[in-house]
């Protein structure tokens, strides 16, 4: 095998790597800046992992290191030990919705939801009003949602309770 040949079969051994780089780092980014919402703590934290790891591997590739199967699993190790720690410091909980308010008539996966995040390190429950839209079971996006102002031709009113937190049911029609 000559040299151009050999190293384009490197580079093409790498190219799940990459490839699974740029899918993951998108996620990341389009759930931090955009209203992409990662409604599973395990996934979130398995998109974060990857693209942490592969990140870390690809750098590693370009400076000529990490190239034993040990050095690449140390590696997964100690990125996913820092990973972890950046998770448990940081997270402040998964919004889990309460109640589904509205429900559109046009696309059942489009709802308004009221959701509730208990917060970790504090006392109480952030609350937030919200239309969800289900890309994958896992993925939404969500934008804040007036329910003063909602056009009831496009919106049927539900208020399923739904109560993923798991609270004990009181009285709730005060609050929508």
């Amino acid at each position: 095998m000559g040299t151009a040949s050999k190293l384009t079969f490197n580079k093409m051994k790498h190219l799940p790597i990459y490839v699974l780089f740029v899918i993951t780092a998108s996620l990341v980014l389009l759930n931090r800046y955009t209203a992409l919402y990662i409604s599973d703590y395990r996934m979130h934290f398995m998109v974060l992992f990857l693209a942490a790891t592969t990140f870390v591997v690809i750098i590693g590739h370009l400076f000529g290191k990490l190239k034993t199967t040990k050095s690449i699993g140390i590696t997964f190790v100690v990125v996913g030990i820092a990973c972890f720690l950046k998770a448990y410091l940081t997270w402040g909980g998964d919004w889990k919705t309460q109640t589904i308010l509205y429900e559109n008539r046009a696309n059942s996966s489009k709802t308004i939801n009221y959701q509730m995040r208990g917060d970790r390190f504090s006392f109480g429950y952030k609350k937030r009003v919200v239309e969800v839209d289900k890309l994958l079971p896992t993925f939404e996006w969500t934008t804040n949602a007036d329910t003063l102002s909602i056009d009831k031709t496009q919106w049927k009113k539900v208020n399923k309770e739904v109560n993923e937190l798991e609270l004990h049911q009181t009285n709730t029609d005060s609050i929508y």
